[in-house]
Order: structure tokens, then sequence, then C-alpha cells
């Protein structure tokens, strides 16, 4: 695929924040052997044909399924296309979500308007909690079978999980009979809700990692702006006439270091032709491929003096528009699309070496790859407690929501990538040839592959980067070290 270099205009949007992986609670019976039997959504009296899904015909896009809607009668109404809306249901139902910020918070506020005109009879009440305490708060409202909310915004890669531990109803009768496809999402991000082939929640928004660079520095060092580091070789290239110091010898600016941006070992693993799981849900963490790519990260913290002169020059980072990025301290970053609306939402200024300041320009780019061009996208989906009590309702909401109405108008308000891919094409979205080239970098994205006896196999890795940035593993012993640590919790 050809890598486009692009420059975005302003505009007032926003960052989809950093996510992180909250541990789980497991609810399954106490002293049991087995998996327990999760909760089924109640079959309902509707016997409508589901609606079919046909290839699109949008050029140079990724290839998914675009559905043809199936006329209907009486109370169950739709657009030309997607899921089967039931007019009839009502009721008031408990929405939680993390969306605080001020754009964020209208911009979830908007897609529940949208779904009222589109279920009247359906009222929404939307909560925002903390970033990770909502899945905490929702297991143990779970647990005491009192307090949970209708609809919950979930933790997309660990649905299997949570399914298995009896915290989300079974979605997949409703999904049947009312013809949500699975064709109107990204392969992966539909894949990720599934446990024991059921669906625990329909994909809501998903993100991709590209590389964010910084034209006004290149120009300053007499790179060409319009070719950004496609390897890993040419990014230390790159980074040999980027890097600055200040007279005293410390780091004025760095050219890149992988571990700053929305970026981990594992993803760059992914560039490496690293699989970490394979798709049949076995480890293969120690690898020759994985050990290379703990060994070149260490590379680059030994560039920079070592892990603690690095922490000290990432300290001197502040929030945006004064982050590692935007303040000129790291020319190349690896970040999600949304961190494309929060440039334009600040418009942060470049200081030229004479003092000058002007708008700072900035373009994307694939991210860098050593054996393969790759990316990694995570992301969430709206699923109903199990215990709700307006599952009905959630329901249709939910169905809504995750349309091409409300899919569409959420990723135009925040820059997110919807997880529907039709909405992800929205005409006012498709003007922006950066929104463009997020949609092509989709195509060689991945969610990684799900292990099932131990789901949160990462956390074996992290809890020994540090010992390896600082010397004191080498990344084939880190590596041996946690491949035994995942295979003894999977053999238990």
């Amino acid at each position: 695929m050809t890598r486009m270099n692009l420059h975005l205009k302003a505009s007032a949007t926003h960052r989809i924040t950093v996510f992180m992986v909250a541990a789980g609670i497991v609810l399954a019976g106490c002293g049991g052997g087995g998996t327990p039997t999760p909760t089924t959504a109640p079959q309902a009296q509707v016997t409508d044909t589901p609606a079919t899904g046909m290839a699109s015909e949008t050029p140079t896009q990724p290839v998914a399924g675009t559905p043809a809607g199936t006329p209907l009668t009486g109370g169950v109404t739709g657009e030309t296309e997607g899921p089967r809306l039931n007019r009839d249901v009502s009721g008031t139902i408990e929405m939680w979500h993390f969306w605080s910020s001020p754009l964020r918070r209208n911009a979830i506020r908007r897609v529940i308007g949208i779904c009222g005109q589109e279920l009247p009879n359906i009222k929404v009440n939307e909560t925002a909690k903390p970033f990770g305490d909502i899945w905490t708060a929702n297991t143990a409202a779970v647990a005491a079978q009192s307090g949970m909310p209708d609809v919950i915004v979930s933790d997309r890669p660990k649905l299997p999980a949570d399914a298995a531990n009896n915290i989300y109803t079974d979605l997949q009768s409703w999904a049947d009979r009312d013809g949500v496809n699975p064709d109107d999402f990204w392969p992966f991000t539909w894949k990720q809700t599934l446990y024991q082939g059921h669906t625990y929640g329909i994909p809501f928004e998903t993100d991709v990692r590209v590389l964010y660079y910084n034209k006004s520095i290149f120009k300053e060092v007499g790179l060409d702006p319009e070719k950004p580091p496609k390897t890993w070789a040419e990014l230390e290239q790159y980074a040999d006439k980027l890097d600055k110091k200040n007279p005293d010898g410390t780091w004025a600016r760095i050219g890149f270091f992988p571990l700053q941006g929305n970026v981990s070992p594992e993803i760059w693993g992914y560039a490496n032709d690293v699989q970490w799981i394979t798709p049949d849900g076995k480890p293969e963490i120690n690898t020759p491929r994985a050990v290379e790519t703990l060994e070149w990260v260490k590379k680059w913290v030994d560039r920079y003096g070592g892990w603690d002169k690095v922490q000290e020059f990432r300290a001197t980072f502040q929030s945006p528009p004064n982050d590692a990025f935007m303040s000129g301290k790291v020319a190349m970053v690896v970040d999600i699309n949304g961190y494309a609306s929060q440039l334009n939402f600040f418009n942060p200024q470049y200081t030229a070496p004479d003092g000058k300041k002007s708008r700072l320009e900035w373009g994307v780019s694939d991210m860098p790859y050593n054996t393969k061009q790759a990316s990694w996208s995570g992301g969430f989906a709206l699923s109903i407690p199990r215990g709700a009590k307006n599952a009905e309702a959630a329901w249709e909401f939910i169905k809504c929501a995750t349309g091409v109405k409300g899919a569409a108008s959420w990723s135009r308000d925040t820059y997110a990538m919807s997880a529907n891919i039709k909405a992800a094409r929205d005409p006012q979205l498709m003007a922006d040839p950066v929104w463009q080239f997020f949609l092509q970098a989709m195509e060689y994205s991945t969610g990684g592959n799900y292990l099932e006896k131990y789901p949160n196999w990462g956390e074996q890795l992290s809890q020994r980067y540090e010992k390896v940035w600082r010397g004191e593993l080498s990344a084939q012993q880190a590596l041996q070290e946690a491949q035994a640590a995942v295979e003894a919790e999977i053999n238990k």
C-alpha cells in the first residue's frame, strides 16, 4: 500500500484517551471445575428474516460488508440498512460510560439524542464514571445482583473473559433476531466480542496506531517533510539528524522513542512479525523475533542514556499542548488516530532556532516496521450487564448507537474510529484525506488473538520490561520467564 503523508487542517475535535485494561474480577461459582453457563438474552416472538450482506464498492477502502435492510411492517422499523429497531419497546435505561470531558460528554449525548428520535419511547440516563472504576463497580453490582446499569461501555478485548465470568448478557439470540450483521464491523472487533461463538457486546469504537511526525522540525534539520521513515532502520537514521542536546549535555529534543505515545513493545512486535498468541490460542512469546523486538527497544533506551535518563527527560513533558510531541521535544511518536483531533484542537506552535514562532506543521504516516507492515487496534463495545432490569430497551438503544447514524455521529465529534465500517465511511469524515489514511491503515491493523485460559497474559511481559531496560535481565531471559509463567497459568 502506498504510504500517505498528510497534513490536517484545524477542527474543534478531541483525542481519544489512552486506555488501560482494568483488572478483572471472577464471578464463577466457588469450588466449581467447569465454565459457568452464560446468561442468555430472552427469546422474543419476532420472526423477520435477518438482513443480508453485500460487498462494498467504495474504491481504495477496506473490503467489508454493507448490509441491505429488509422492509418491515407493524411496530418494528428500520432504515434501509442495518439492524431492525422496534419502536414499540419502551422504558428508561441507565447507561454507564467514562467520557467525562466536555467534548466527549456532548458527543455521547448527541448519540443518545439521535437514538431518542429513532426510539421515542426509550429514555436514556447517562452517567460518566472514572475510567477503570466503571468495570470494577459493574462487576460488584452484578455480583450483588443490584445496582448495575442497563448499558455499559465494555472493554472489548476483555469481553470473552468477562462473558466466561458471567458479567455480561449473551446477546446472540437478539442479534440473530434483529439482523445484526457481523460483516458490518471490522472483523477483529466482532471476533473480540465472542465467547463460545456468541456475542456479548456490539462493537462501538476502535482505533489504529500510526506515526505522527513534526514537519517543521524535519525542515529545520534538512529532512524532506514529505518522506517520513518507513522502517526501523530509517527511524534511527532520521533520529541521528533530529536529536538535539542542550549546552549542559541534557536532551533538548529526541528524534524518536519507541515507548513514547500510545504504543507498547507488544505492538512493536506485530511490526516484526511476532504473533505473541497464535490464532488457535497458543502462546508464542519466546521467539527470535520477539527477542529482536525487545533488544531493539533496549537499544533506544541506551541511545538516550539509560532508563533513568529517559525517565528524567519524559518527566519534563506536560499536558497538551505541551506534551512530548506538541512541545517539540520528541519529533516522531506513534499514537492512535484520535490524537489528530487533539493536534487540531490545540493547534500547537513551533519555535524555530532563531526564536520565531509559527504554526507547527505535522504529518501522519504508517507505523514503521522491521519485517512487515502492522498496527494494533483496541477499543470498546456496548454491553448489557447480567441482571439488568431493562434489557429489552437497552438492546434497542445498543442497536441504534452502534448503527450507522449513531456511530457516525460519534466519529465526527471525537475522531474515534467507528467499529461500524459504513459509519467510518461517513461522507463528512471521508472529506478529510487524513481520515482516509486512517481507514487504509485499518486494512493491516490487528486486535491480536485471545488466550482463553489466560486473557491477561501480557502482564507477564509488562512486569519484566523495566528489568530489561535497566539491563537486569536480557531480552531472552525476560521472554523465557514470561513464556514459562504463561504456560504455567494455562496448565493450572
